[in-house]
């Protein structure tokens, strides 16, 4: 039985990660991704001193723990670029006759880091993106400047967080607008049906 004692300290630290992973939500990813590395690492390392199949195991976890090591690995396939909201540039970007997508977003906001981190980072949503312009409307402050609060009751953003459609025309597709938190596939639906003539 105790040469089975090893096991114990890998197992924590496994689990461990898996709590890092399951709470990404609720620390920057950065954060997440250098907590996960280490305790998936130190596993490794540790089963890196037994013989036969611990090693092997040991090595593939050290491998696990660097491809978790790389930016990008835990954001997703994708990325959506927003560009900070202005009212001009909103304003702008309608006259061009380009489809427009507003999320409005704040940082302390755990359904928005969510949104964020899983739908607007897949490969799907990113692709349909590209024929968007979208605009990232910051709402982290408790005191909105003014133009940041235009953009909020103009589009309807009481929640948060708030994805808000305009069309090619520059009118906004209210019954579109979401509030919320919704998965990659349902959004880039969504997003299907604004780029829809």
């Amino acid at each position: 039985m105790r040469q089975f004692g090893f096991w114990f300290p890998v197992i924590i630290l496994l689990v461990v990660a898996g709590i890092f992973w399951a709470t990404r939500d609720m620390m920057p990813l950065e954060v997440v991704r250098v907590l996960m590395t280490v305790s998936i690492g130190v596993a490794g390392i540790l089963l890196l001193r037994r013989r036969g199949a611990p090693a092997m195991l040991g090595i593939i976890l050290i491998v696990g723990a660097l491809w978790v090591a790389q930016p990008g690995v835990l954001a997703g396939k994708g990325e959506v670029k927003m560009l900070p909201a202005s009212k001009a540039a909103v304003e702008q970007a309608t006259q061009q006759g380009k489809p427009v997508m507003l999320v409005f977003s704040a940082d302390w906001c755990p359904f928005c880091r969510q949104l964020e981190r899983e739908t607007l980072t897949d490969g799907e949503v990113a692709r349909l993106a590209q024929q968007f312009v979208v605009f990232r409307v910051d709402m982290t402050s408790s005191s909105l400047p003014p133009e940041t609060a235009e953009l909020a009751k103009k589009y309807g953003a009481e929640g948060l967080p708030t994805v808000a459609f305009v069309d090619s025309r520059g009118e906004w597709l209210q019954d579109l607008t979401l509030v919320g938190y919704e998965p990659p596939r349902a959004f880039a639906q969504r997003m299907r049906r604004v780029l829809q003539p």
